[in-house]
């Protein structure tokens, strides 16, 4: 019984002081202010990847994206649908 009492006893002093020890409040600042986030939209020197489809034996312009990664699921899923699709990489002048 007194186990129990001490054991209670130190989980709740545990739990009133995790909870009284943490942040009122939340930060939306970056975690670097100093540093500029490598794809945000304040980052100029970044290329654009234009995805291109081939349309009654012209390429069209289809979407263009930031990230390589989202630009090549873009040409799977036209490629998965039939359609003769490829990348441009579109290099910002530096």
């Amino acid at each position: 019984m007194l186990r129990k009492m001490i054991l209670t006893a130190v989980v709740a002093t545990g739990t009133a002081v995790g909870l009284t020890n943490s942040p009122a409040t939340a930060s939306a600042q970056p975690p670097f202010p100093g540093l500029k986030e490598p794809h945000g939209p304040g980052f100029p020197d970044r290329d654009d990847y234009l995805v291109l489809v081939r349309h009654h034996g012209h390429w069209d312009r289809y979407r263009v994206f930031d990230d390589w990664d989202d630009a090549q699921r873009a040409v799977w899923r036209l490629e998965r649908q039939g359609r003769d699709a490829s990348i441009e990489v579109v290099r910002r002048h530096r």
